[in-house]
């Protein structure tokens, strides 16, 4: 059911890298070769480390190339729910880890020209329920007082100057997030760490991982990889990859459709100042404009795998929106699997093997995912760390972990029910 992910298409980057076939050696393999997998690879190259990414697909086949190029400030938890777990201090470091995540990835594309339409747009989180106003004000309240900056509750006329729509009542507009384009951007990091030596294999599965003394071994169908340290960057795509990681991360499947191109002044009139834009349910519905002229329309919670019925329901659900768009051709329209976990809260730690992940973004891995590839090399190298809150959050284990696609479906009816009821 799926097509070609619109990112594919119009992606300037097209490397490809060797299949492995032979016995090697390195510092550290990196199994998954997405936003953090490719992340970690970089930083550690960059403090003479030699690394193997082993990627069972493309680089930047899975969520990292999948999602809607959205870089949101914070987390899947508000400020609110940020300060009651960790407190004021803590709250605002973590505050500020966030905006340094983007500014991380506009400075590495900047520095090494990876041309991938970076910009800050700022975002509008939405609600069509007039209820929420008093939820958006009081994190506004929050975010100025503790974090020191400064988020506007919008209504009314100045709602309907970010979106030409009545479909929502109220917004709470953040300056500071950015677009770009994800897959450009992870495939042209790529480049840069396979410049610097970091070895990159496509089409190479690790389908066993041993351990023997302090060295790793993991094998794939037609090579092997000998290394002192392994990280796993596979996020919602762990699967039974290692015991950890199947039981502590839930996937979540997220789907897009793409538009037809539009003119310039039928966009402008749509999205006037090209933010991103996102449903604050449960179930979360974003969408914004692209550099080519397009809307693209996302949907978490949907199922997995694609089928006419999810494309159907965001066709909808987009022109609900936009009533103006009902008969636009949608050109494109693809899938993806992000990783949550229990606490809403990206954890990095280490298996009981000891090797590294970083896991769990719920949402927010394009922004977040290149600086947690810098803490996963300060791990390894023992360095002093930009952050140490999500090595000191455990990974819980997900209920029901066992049946998983049970869980999945159990949920999503859930949170459609609150979803329809809020």
């Amino acid at each position: 059911m799926e097509t070609a992910t619109l990112w594919e298409a119009t992606s300037k980057y097209k490397r490809t890298y060797p299949l492995l076939q032979e016995h090697i050696t390195a510092d550290v393999v990196i199994i998954g070769g997405g936003f953090t997998g490719i992340a970690s690879s970089y930083h550690l190259q960059n403090k003479g480390v030699h690394t193997v990414v082993l990627e069972q697909h493309t680089v930047g086949w899975g969520a990292s190339g999948r999602n809607g190029g959205m870089m949101n400030t914070g987390y899947k938890l508000s400020a609110a729910e940020t300060i009651k777990r960790w407190g004021v201090e803590e709250a605002i470091r973590l505050d500020q880890y966030a905006l340094d995540c983007n500014k991380a990835v506009e400075e590495i594309a900047k520095k090494h020209q990876i041309d991938c339409d970076v910009r800050m747009s700022g975002h509008v989180g939405l609600s069509k329920n007039k209820k929420k106003q008093q939820a958006f004000e009081n994190s506004q309240e929050l975010i100025a007082k503790h974090f020191g900056r400064e988020v506007k509750v919008l209504t009314g006329a100045e709602l309907q100057k970010e979106m030409n729509s009545d479909y929502y009542k109220v917004g709470l507009m953040d300056p500071l997030s950015y677009q770009f384009h994800p897959l450009d951007y992870v495939r042209g990091l790529a480049e840069v760490t396979n410049d610097l030596g970091g070895e990159i294999y496509e089409q190479t599965k690790a389908i066993d991982i041993q351990k023997t003394g302090k060295t790793f071994i993991v094998i794939t169908e037609k090579g092997m990889v000998e290394a002192k340290e392994l990280i796993f960057a596979t996020d919602g795509y762990s699967e039974k990859i290692t015991p950890e990681l199947h039981k502590g991360i839930f996937p979540l499947a997220s789907f897009v459709i793409a538009t037809e191109p539009f003119e310039q002044r039928v966009l402008e009139n749509m999205i006037p100042n090209n933010r991103n834009l996102y449903d604050t349910i449960n179930l979360v519905n974003y969408f914004r404009r692209t550099p080519d002229q397009r809307i693209i329309f996302g949907g978490s919670g949907i199922g997995y795998p694609a089928k006419q019925a999810f494309k159907d329901e965001l066709y909808m659900l987009l022109t609900s929106v936009f009533p103006q768009l009902k008969g636009v051709t949608i050109d494109y329209f693809w899938g993806g699997v992000i990783g949550a976990t229990v606490d809403k809260f990206p954890v990095i730690g280490r298996t009981e093997q000891g090797a590294y992940y970083s896991v769990g973004y719920t949402g927010h891995g394009a922004a977040q995912s290149t600086l947690h590839g810098k803490l996963l090399s300060q791990c390894i190298l023992n360095e002093e760390r930009i952050n140490a809150t999500f090595e000191n959050t455990s990974l819980k284990t997900v209920p029901l972990y066992t049946n998983k696609k049970f869980l999945v479906s159990a949920a999503n009816l859930y949170f459609r029910m609150l979803d329809k009821l809020g």
